[in-house]
């Protein structure tokens, strides 16, 4: 990840917040702002003419390989989610996936299927650090999580109040080091 990214990351979460009108404790609803900017969300099912083979491959027998797709349909942008994928994950999806297009990552691979839809995949591993990162700093603000943490709240509380899943706020909670910098504190007061 480069430098100065993480801080870069969290000063952009805290003006998009405070655009949509919400604070760092707010839930964050990651469908509605993506629709709010011209995003299409679109499920496997949802994707016109899409084959019930197709949708059945993406959504029960392939559903752990995949996560989501962002393509280009025309001059829109469409992400394309997993609907087999609890709604916690499906936010991280959505938020990891606009975080690709925000910061203007250029995958190493573009495929174009026989429809003529450009799909965007294969980033290099520092572009999928800084959308894991971005993401993660949107759905849960850092200091969101610090005052949570200073209300003594649990991982599992803090990922349902914010919609999120528990391993994302385990993630977050474990980078950011916030549990160290609280008992740090405790520890002096």
């Amino acid at each position: 990840m480069r430098r100065g990214f993480k801080t870069q990351a969290e000063q952009l979460s805290e003006a998009l917040r405070k655009n949509q009108s919400l604070t760092v404790l707010d839930k964050f609803e990651p469908k509605l702002f993506l629709e709010s900017l011209g995003i299409i969300v679109w499920t496997p099912a949802e994707v016109p003419g899409l084959e019930a083979g197709l949708i059945e491959q993406l959504t029960v027998k392939d559903a752990d390989s995949w996560s989501g797709v962002a393509i280009r349909v025309g001059d829109r942008t469409v992400i394309i989610v997993n609907s087999a994928h609890p709604a916690t994950r499906q936010a991280n999806t959505l938020m990891h996936e606009w975080a690709h297009i925000e910061l203007r990552h250029k995958p190493n691979r573009v495929d174009r299927s026989e429809g003529g839809l450009l799909l965007l995949s294969d980033y290099p591993a520092e572009f999928e650090e800084e959308a894991d990162w971005l993401a993660a700093s949107v759905l849960l603000p850092r200091a969101g999580l610090v005052q949570c943490k200073n209300r003594s709240m649990h991982n599992d509380d803090i990922a349902r109040h914010y919609g999120v899943s528990s391993e994302l706020v385990n993630w977050r909670v474990r980078m950011t080091g916030i549990e160290r910098q609280i008992s740090a504190r405790r520890q002096y007061y």
